[in-house]
């Protein structure tokens, strides 16, 4: 088991206007391999987007399925949120490939847009 650490919610969101043109709408990539103990942090990311929550939905149980990794928000607003949960023990940089990936960014080895690159490097919390 993973010793919890503090540190800024790992969470990438799509951008509200492209939220609805996939099935997933970002990731979270939680610390600790105890999501359960980050999940108040990450409501409190998410609460602007979806409100207070609602519901809350996952299977950590069967990782065999492909929907094993995501986990379901529903807020008050009935808006929702499909987020990829990355396992806390992933490879740094393919972490941060999927995530880019599950928010609709273009991928760390996807050239980048003249004017996003002109930008310089972003933190891995993007919650717009």
């Amino acid at each position: 088991m993973t010793t919890p650490t503090a540190g800024p919610i790992r969470l990438m969101l799509r951008d509200c206007d492209t939220a609805s043109s996939g099935a997933i709408d970002g990731a979270w990539w939680p610390r600790t391999d105890q999501p359960m103990t980050e999940i108040h942090q990450l409501v409190g990311a998410v609460a602007p987007r979806i409100g207070q929550l609602a519901r809350l939905g996952f299977d950590w149980t069967d990782e065999a399925s492909e929907s094993a990794r995501i986990m379901h928000l529903v807020g008050s607003n009935d808006a929702t949120l499909a987020l990829l949960v990355v396992p806390a023990n992933a490879d740094p940089a393919a972490a941060r490939s999927q995530m880019r990936w599950a928010a609709g960014k273009p991928r760390i080895q996807d050239p980048a847009p003249a004017e996003v690159a002109a930008l310089g490097p972003h933190s891995l919390v993007d919650v717009s």
